[in-house]
């Protein structure tokens, strides 16, 4: 391979690089004009309010993100009072008040949403860490056990019901938990920690010494980290709940159908002979061979597609070098 085919070689992996930065770069951070002008329904305040309810949580949530409980607070509040049915609300609010430490707040609103959802995993769970900061140990057990049977694959519910057991000096059924946890996710550190402890109190130094070796290569090897006390940190039901919103119309999807045509501008190396290039998802400028004139790169749309370089015949044309520069 000559200079000039090194050097378009080199410049297609740049641009390769820089198309698929683009496409990442480019993606919509504002509503666009379609999601814009989508139709929302419309059967009196009652779905109105129900909007205002999403939107006021959902900038809730973004504040929880922003380790700002206090401003989410008001937004829960704000939603809940947009919708009083509304139940996911409600549950946020109980998250951002536990964020605070406002305990007693808190467990009057995840109370009042475990009522209202039953099944929402994110309830039970915020509910079981009120409880366990308030040391009601056995409520906060069922909590997390309600967790366990909506989401029988969750390992961080099973921690904290080994971390209670624990604190009622029920060692038998914390062994019990944490290996459950850790049958779901070998790697999680705070029930390889858990688990040691429970073995120590019990009486098993061997057993607890094994785990503690376990959590010690998780931590340090960065397989796992243990929980701490900040938003978050605590599993991923402790986070502030994004239901999808059911308020919004979504119009159906568009049809849409790619026939591969001809291209009257682009002909095979060495010849006239039209050539089909295909659909492609990024395309690129640049003068590979040094002429002057800007030549084209086509990153290939299709799963067994070739992307293509196009050298630019200054009269309108391009040439599909591809085969060319791959010799």
């Amino acid at each position: 391979m000559g200079s000039t085919g090194r050097r378009a070689v080199g410049l297609i992996f740049a641009c390769s690089f820089l198309i698929c930065c683009a496409a990442i770069l480019v993606r919509p951070s504002a509503p666009s004009a379609q999601e814009k002008t989508t139709v929302t329904k419309k059967s009196g305040a009652s779905n109105s309010g129900t909007g205002d309810a999403y939107r006021l949580n959902m900038l809730g949530v973004a504040y929880m993100n922003q380790q700002r409980p206090a401003d989410a607070q008001k937004y829960f509040e704000q939603a809940f009072e947009a919708d009083g049915k509304f139940a996911v609300a409600r549950l946020n609010l109980g998250v951002s008040l536990l964020a605070q430490q406002k305990l007693e707040p808190a467990r009057v609103a995840l109370e009042a949403a475990t009522q209202q959802i039953p099944n929402d995993a994110y309830a039970w769970y915020n509910l079981g860490l009120v409880y366990k900061d308030l040391g009601e140990a056995e409520k906060g057990i069922a909590a997390f056990q309600h967790v366990t049977e909506i989401a029988p694959n969750e390992a961080d519910a099973y921690y904290f019901s080994g971390y209670l057991y624990s604190q009622l000096q029920k060692y038998d059924e914390a062994i019990t938990s944490f290996q459950k946890g850790l049958a779901l996710n070998p790697f999680h550190a705070s029930s390889e920690f858990g688990l040691a402890r429970a073995l120590q109190r019990k009486g098993d130094v061997a057993g607890a010494r094994e785990h503690l070796a376990r959590f010690q290569k998780i931590t340090t090897e960065h397989l796992g980290t243990p929980f701490g006390a900040g938003y978050g940190d605590q599993g991923r039901y402790s986070l502030a709940e994004l239901p999808l919103n059911s308020v919004v119309d979504v119009p159906a999807a568009i049809p849409v159908r790619f026939v591969l045509e001809a291209n009257a501008f682009v002909s095979k190396g060495g010849g006239a002979i039209r050539t089909e290039i295909g659909a492609s998802t990024g395309a690129c400028f640049f003068d590979f061979d040094g002429d002057g004139k800007p030549d084209l790169f086509l990153v290939s749309g299709t799963a067994d597609g070739a992307s293509r370089l196009l050298r630019n015949l200054g009269d309108g044309r391009f040439e599909d070098v591809t085969k060319e520069l791959k010799m």
